[in-house]
């Protein structure tokens, strides 16, 4: 009997990889192995880079050789897989307690600190900007229905709330109000940019820090709901569907930030290879770049991941009272009030709950049906 070839290998392992694995996994680590490939092609750890042998050897790869890559590929991607944790951990601002630690973590929240606090400055001065001018042309307006003897012309002195508010959509959509586009976009965005920060005292160090903890701070708030004591239980009672929603955006996350991971470590592989060789440095800017542009992916992923969070929170959260055997809340009030003991509760406190059980043989909202013989 044969023993199986390295070939035969490497597609035996990649058939037993999952969706999951394979995507999040694989991708990254194959452009790790790609690029540290041909920088071995090149000589570049002996001597600069030399295009056309790497060029050379690259084409003269044979099966074998790519099996090689392969399988390579495949053990980098099991070696990272356990630690894709902590790489968004650290991704995120969890940079330990030490003296060093400390510093990062306070000029780096500084920063941010000091970002959200220009924002709100920005959208004042915008808003009193954006008021002045809608002033104006309010009284533009009334001006021209008193030339024209219009009965229901109003100084816009003399608006109440309702009158100023359906005013200022009308002039919003109106031609006199296409100056006013340029800021009201700039207001949105400014709003937009604002609303990705958490209060102060719980601010991150990084960019994608912040989204994650602005999300968990704001999800479920409404419903007296902690979306970190929450989230793991709705995923195992969710139905099928919003789980496969939930996990599509969690990878997309996942792979975003696996992929800024070894883009910096190819980053430091590069710099370390052409340290010393003039301008071929530059071409650490390439991974580097890559590394950016993941990380910004990652933070868009991340406020889509906490948006389905939300959705599937905002869905199932029923679901989740009966499966704990927790009365139903009659209105939002109640369902407050209820909450705040029932996340006590989770927090490993004790709490007084009143319990309302399922009658005998009726099976809980978070059951699923049972399956039948034979079926996989």
């Amino acid at each position: 009997m044969t023993s199986p070839s390295i070939a035969d290998t490497a597609v035996s392992l990649g058939g037993r990889i999952g969706r999951y694995f394979s995507i999040v996994s694989v991708l990254p680590s194959l452009f790790l192995v790609a690029w540290t490939t041909a920088l071995v092609a090149s000589d570049s750890w002996h001597t600069e880079p030399d295009l056309p042998l790497m060029v050379h050897r690259l084409g003269n790869l044979n099966l074998v050789s790519i099996a090689w890559l392969l399988l390579l590929t495949t053990v980098a991607a099991l070696f990272l897989h356990p630690l894709q944790l902590g790489m968004t951990r650290l991704l995120e601002g969890y940079w330990g307690s030490s003296p060093v630690a400390v510093k990062l973590l306070g000029a780096r929240i500084a920063h941010y600190r000091r970002r959200r606090q220009r924002l709100r400055e920005r959208e004042g001065e915008l808003t009193d900007l954006f008021d002045r001018r809608m002033k104006i042309l309010l009284i533009q307006k009334y001006f021209r229905d008193v030339l024209e003897k219009r009965s229901d012309a109003v100084h816009p002195a003399n608006f109440d709330d309702e009158l100023a508010e359906s005013s200022e959509r009308w002039m919003l959509r109106s031609d006199q109000g296409h100056g006013l586009g340029g800021l009201n976009a700039a207001l949105d965005e400014v709003e937009t940019a604002k609303s990705r920060y958490p209060e102060p005292p719980r601010m991150m160090p990084t960019r994608l820090g912040n989204a994650l903890r602005q999300a968990e701070d704001s999800i479920g708030k409404q419903y007296g709901l902690s979306a970190i004591r929450t989230a793991p239980l709705l995923a195992l009672i969710a139905p099928e569907l919003d789980r496969s929603y939930l996990i599509d955006s969690r990878q997309q996350m996942d792979t975003s930030i696996r992929l800024c991971v070894v883009a910096l470590l190819a980053t430091l592989e590069t710099v370390a290879c052409l340290f010393t060789d003039g301008w071929w440095l530059l071409t650490s800017l390439v991974p580097y770049c890559l590394a950016y542009i993941a990380y910004r992916a990652a933070v868009a992923a991340a406020d889509d991941f906490m948006t389905v969070v939300r959705s599937v929170l905002d869905l199932n959260r029923f679901k989740l009272y009966e499966s704990m055997h927790i009365r139903l809340p009659v209105s939002t009030d109640d369902e407050r009030r209820v909450n705040a003991k029932l996340m006590n509760l989770l927090r490993g406190n004790p709490e007084n709950l009143r319990y309302k059980h399922p009658a005998a043989g009726t099976p809980s909202a978070g059951d699923t049906p049972p399956t039948p013989p034979k079926t996989p």
